[in-house]
């Protein structure tokens, strides 16, 4: 089990101090290493990733580079090791090489197995950790003229008769976060817009609770933050474009049979006796968002990736 959580947005001194806080509250899903990965307004991407529990990362000063430069997207990881030796290298996110001084960045929570068989069938190197393997599968097809789009498919119904998994993967280029799963592992959408604090993802809304808490109301009333639950198989994309809107780009093709109520997916309402509406398929905007944490109106490599970063994928 590891943890994942990310950011996209107008960064500020609350957000660095909420991924920090996140660091530390999502390591409940896994102490062997923590890191993060930045992509800045000008498009240079920064990371730090160690073989540290988050409080340790935090502590020795391993997020200090969120407050010296402005970013619009973020990516975090907290791991429990199934894969590969517990050392820096391994730790997640994972940096996949998609052109000349091109990158993208991955986390993933879950089990893919078969490295050996998509390293192999996707002619990329078998590293120690699974989640690297398919990420590097997914920018080896980059390589090769795929949309990302198509990338994320292929490699997601590939793996998904054996694999379980959350992921969320930085597309540079576009300045675009995708996000997808399994039913087996959760993964939960959040908006803090009203409080001017971007589009969030988590594991699971109980670890953001805990780490807005970590920081005693120095973020506003959490009551005015929105969630919802990722329905499997359904990938969606949210773009440091200055709406953070997180819209289903597609129904990822898998497998796997569908579990989870048959992609039902559920979206409080306000307006709703019961303040739940049900919706099957549809498209969903953050207007249908509301009180979804409480009652009420309802938010190491450091420097520039110019030359080969420690972790990266060969594809």
């Amino acid at each position: 089990m590891c943890g994942i959580f990310g950011f996209t947005g107008h960064s500020s001194w609350k957000t660095s101090v909420l991924l920090q806080a996140l660091c530390i509250a999502d390591e409940v899903r896994g102490q062997h290493s923590t890191g993060l990965v930045v992509q800045t307004s000008t498009s240079d991407f920064f990371m730090s990733k160690k073989a540290l529990r988050g409080k340790a990362f935090v502590a020795r000063g391993h997020c200090a580079f969120l407050f010296n430069r402005k970013y619009g997207n973020a990516l975090g990881h907290n791991r429990f090791a199934t894969a590969g030796a517990v050392n820096d290298r391994n730790a997640h996110p994972f940096a996949v090489k998609v052109g000349a001084g091109k990158w993208n960045f991955g986390v993933h929570n879950g089990i893919v197995g078969d490295k050996e068989v998509i390293a192999r069938d996707y002619g990329v190197r078998n590293h120690d950790v699974d989640s690297a393997v398919a990420l590097g599968a997914i920018g080896k097809l980059q390589l090769q003229g795929y949309e990302v789009i198509d990338a994320i498919e292929e490699v997601t119904n590939f793996i998904s008769p054996r694999a379980d998994f959350a992921f969320a993967y930085l597309n540079g280029f576009e300045k675009a976060v995708y996000l997808w799963r399994s039913p087996d592992r959760p993964l939960t959408v959040i908006d803090a817009r009203r409080l001017n604090l971007g589009r969030w993802f988590c594991s699971t809304p109980e670890i953001f609770r805990d780490a807005w808490s970590i920081l005693r109301g120095a973020l506003g009333d959490l009551k005015k933050v929105s969630k919802f639950e990722a329905v499997p198989y359904r990938l969606y994309r949210v773009a440091d474009d200055g709406e953070f809107e997180v819209e289903p780009v597609r129904e990822l093709k898998h497998t796997s049979r569908l579990a989870w109520g048959e992609g039902v997916e559920r979206i409080f309402d306000a307006e709703t006796p019961g303040g739940a509406r049900w919706h099957r398929g549809s498209r969903h905007s953050s207007s249908n968002q509301r009180g979804l944490f409480g009652d009420g109106d309802s938010d190491v490599f450091q420097g520039r990736i110019n030359c080969r970063p420690k972790g990266e994928i060969e594809s």
